[in-house]
């Protein structure tokens, strides 16, 4: 097993036979993924695991700062994929930089997964929390299988409704924020034409996919065309809602271009 599988699975007893045969820590892959950038990724999976991995790759000289393929640092990564504190609480403690954002200007705190990531990583940048999308427009409820295939019929009607209105608008879009930026970016180009000719993006990434099957509610990502200021970010996110009320979703959202616009899938 080569120190990236050895990485990403968390098998720490691999890693040190890998490191020990040679392994440069700061090596990359064919994406420009370090092995700490791996083992954060792997956080999904099993927190535990991945903070271990994580432990013994900056044991062993791995730079906590490197930036990835696209820029995200380990930290960075670990808040996206990680369910649980404890990876984002190691590599805080070993000298990452909290207060940080991706390529696309979004802050670590919003992209995190869990709002107990989201906490910790504001207090220790210093800043206030993100804002939720909002309250729970209803109570969470697991979905059913039937409800969800009802759900994302229902949902992917309202997408359809936005690729014709000017948005590149995707389901299950990658697996993180970032990942989800990408595909509509690739889409967008695709089509033949350049950003300026878009009214934005709007897109639900597969992680969030799988939390509105457990919980409900399904957050939305948006963003403005051509470059995702404050206006555009308002008219885009403001079309995008509009759009889910009126096919009879009940959407959360404080009409900001910084929050997420939370769609309840029941009641």
């Amino acid at each position: 097993m080569d120190v990236f599988e050895a990485a990403r699975s968390g098998d720490v007893a691999a890693l040190w036979d890998a490191l020990d045969a040679g392994a440069d820590v700061t090596a990359t892959d064919e994406y420009g993924w370090t092995a700490l950038h791996l083992a954060a990724t792997g956080a999904e999976a099993d927190p535990a695991r991945a903070a271990a991995a994580l432990a013994a790759l900056l044991d062993a000289g791995a730079p906590v700062e490197q930036p990835g393929g696209d820029g995200r640092t380990a930290l960075y990564l670990a808040a996206e994929f990680s369910p649980t504190p404890g990876p984002v609480e190691l590599l805080i403690a070993r000298g990452a930089n909290p207060d940080i954002t991706d390529d696309h200007g979004n802050h670590v705190t919003v992209n995190a997964w869990a709002p107990e990531v989201a906490s910790l990583l504001a207090a220790a940048a210093g800043i206030e929390p993100p804002a939720p999308a909002g309250a729970s427009p209803a109570p969470e409820r697991k979905l059913s299988r039937a409800q969800w295939r009802d759900a994302e019929k229902r949902v992917g009607e309202v997408l359809d409704g936005l690729n014709t209105a000017g948005f590149v608008a995707l389901a299950g879009a990658g697996t993180t924020q970032s990942d989800g930026f990408d595909d509509c970016t690739e889409a967008a180009y695709a089509r033949g034409g350049s950003l300026a000719g878009l009214v934005g993006f709007c897109y639900y990434t597969r992680q969030d996919a799988e939390r509105a099957r457990d919980t409900g509610h399904l957050s939305l990502t948006f963003w403005g065309a051509p470059d995702g200021s404050t206006r555009t970010m308002e008219h885009a996110g403001g079309i995008v809602v509009r759009a889910f009320r009126a096919a009879g979703f009940h959407v959360d959202w404080n009409g900001t271009g910084n929050s997420r616009a939370c769609v309840a899938l029941t009641g």
